[in-house]
């Protein structure tokens, strides 16, 4: 038998158009905290992504996290000393949640599919755990990603193993290489050996 978590996770992935994504997330939002949803979708959830900015960041780095949910990322690397974060999500609700840790120095949202608001060349890092998955942002994202980072900067992204190639990300990462936008760091585009799906780190050129 599914559980709520599987059932909620189902609806979201299957949700057609923005509005019902939005809805379902405002509705999930109150109790997503306590669910395994990283695990369930097979990427790095939000402390191995804030270890591995914490590995290629000073702490008082500017991070973008980019479809922050309720502040899971935010939680992490302000444990880790980070102190200069904003966040952005699709949905409102998570957004609630996300403001109530008080790690965040802006949130506000946005629909990442149509690109970052107002920012280019505006952060060290931009993290991105859950929203490049099926039903959510494609792999264009990267593209508004790299541009919201500074020369040199990171964007530091969770992508599940199978989704890695069905979804394009392979293609989009080659591109952005081609293209001068961002390139993997060596050793950073593959499986990643201490868990599930990719953990992708980008660099913007200097």
């Amino acid at each position: 038998m599914a559980t709520d978590v599987e059932d909620r996770l189902a609806a979201v992935l299957a949700a057609g158009e923005v509005e019902e994504v939005r809805r379902l997330y405002d509705d999930w939002a109150p109790t997503y905290d306590g669910e395994e949803v990283a695990a369930l979708l097979g990427h790095a959830g939000p402390e191995r992504v804030a270890a591995r900015v914490a590995d290629i960041v000073d702490p008082r780095t500017d991070v973008l996290d980019a479809g922050c949910g309720t502040g899971l990322i935010g939680a992490a690397l302000a444990a880790r000393g980070f102190g200069s974060l904003d966040g952005l999500d699709l949905s409102r609700g998570m957004i609630r949640q996300a403001r109530r840790r008080r790690v965040y120095h802006d949130l506000g949202p946005a629909d990442l599919s149509r690109g970052v608001p107002g920012a280019r060349a505006k952060f060290g890092v931009v993290t991105c755990v859950g929203a490049l998955v099926p039903g959510h942002l494609g792999p264009g994202a990267l593209t508004g990603f790299a541009r919201a980072a500074v020369a040199g900067g990171y964007v530091v992204a969770a992508i599940p193993e199978d989704t890695w190639i069905e979804g394009g990300y392979d293609a989009q990462v080659a591109a952005l290489a081609e293209q001068g936008y961002a390139s993997p760091v060596a050793g950073a585009d593959g499986p990643d050996p201490d868990g599930p799906g990719r953990l992708l780190v980008l660099q913007v050129p200097r």
